[in-house]
């Protein structure tokens, strides 16, 4: 044991820092720099007991005790690092779809791929305490981390062109003069009472929403997304993303999809209709795949479209009869 004893506490603060920077969910605050504190009290430590150990062996036995606790804080670091990456990937999927109606093109593999990664290794110090089981774990993630991820890019940061997307960190700074602390059985003066907006101000700013959405339908743009809808209102993303998610009971991605789906089944009740295909109904209505639409169908009317579509057939017959 040696110098090197200081490094592994710098595997978990240098994983989560990553993927909260990846992530776009960084705010630039000295307050990282406390991540390192035990890296550097551990080389601290080490700077006063390593030369009494080199000069005399058997000091050694009488630092034991601390070596030990050093392993064990290391370990403690990897796992709990582990933990804080998950959640912040767990925040990131949230602000996903908090912002975009579409999410097909957005991938989040490789942070999964990286944290499962750092979390194998981690099983194999703690469980296995194999130095050859850890040298390919390590060597083998390695290699990983150069073939996947040279060419990421940070989601919020890359956005199609004629698209506005906010950063997490900005959007929560936006929407934090107007927080919207709700429960369900708060009143509506409580959702807003610590909010410069008004109960009546938020419903109103809800059917502002609703009418643009029903008389240019925003909603049949496929890359359409909140920050495109807040310019369009001419209001803070922070402000429509609260409206929505506290007026609507959804998350923006929810919101526009069951727009969709509706604009979708008023297409199915022309009789013309019958001479399309239903992915091309759901092209007609924003869907931008079949796997999209197959799934957002689903989760909000719980049948497949095709049952649907059967359902609804068998009833205008019997009807007709």
């Amino acid at each position: 044991m040696g110098w090197e004893m200081p490094l592994p506490f710098l595997h978990g603060p240098f994983l989560y820092l990553y993927i909260l920077f990846l992530s776009d969910q960084q705010c630039y605050s000295w307050h990282y720099l406390l991540h390192f504190i035990p890296a550097v009290l551990s080389a601290v430590i080490l700077a006063f007991i390593l030369p009494e150990i080199h000069s005399s062996i058997s000091a050694l036995s009488a630092f034991k005790p601390l070596f030990l606790g050093m392993v064990t804080a290391i370990m403690v670091s990897g796992v709990v690092y582990v933990i804080f990456s998950l959640i912040l990937l767990k925040k990131h999927q949230q602000n996903i779809v908090g912002q975009f109606s579409n999410t097909d093109k957005i991938t989040l593999n490789w942070m999964r791929y990286l944290i499962s990664g750092m979390a194998i290794i981690w099983i194999v110090v703690i469980f296995l305490q194999s130095v050859q089981a850890l040298y390919v774990a390590v060597a083998l993630f390695i290699f990983f981390i150069g073939y996947f991820g040279i060419h990421q890019t940070g989601v919020f940061s890359s956005p199609l062109p004629p698209h506005e997307v906010i950063l997490p960190i900005d959007l929560e700074i936006a929407s934090q003069p107007e927080k919207m602390r709700i429960s369900a059985e708060e009143s509506d003066y409580t959702k807003y009472e610590k909010t410069k907006i008004s109960e009546d101000k938020a419903s109103e700013i809800q059917a502002k929403l609703i009418d643009l959405m029903k008389e240019h339908e925003c909603y049949k743009d496929p890359e359409l997304t909140l920050g495109d809808l807040a310019r369009m209102m001419n209001i803070s993303p922070g402000i429509l993303s609260q409206i929505i998610n506290s007026k609507e009971g959804k998350n923006f991605y929810d919101f526009v999809n069951t727009l969709r789906i509706e604009a979708f089944k008023q297409l199915l009740s022309h009789p013309e209709s019958k001479q399309y295909t239903l992915l091309s109904l759901a092209f007609e209505c924003g869907f931008n795949s079949k796997t999209s639409f197959n799934r957002n169908f689903k989760k909000i009317m719980g049948v497949s479209p095709s049952t649907y579509v059967k359902s609804i057939r068998t009833d205008i017959k019997s009807g007709n009869q």
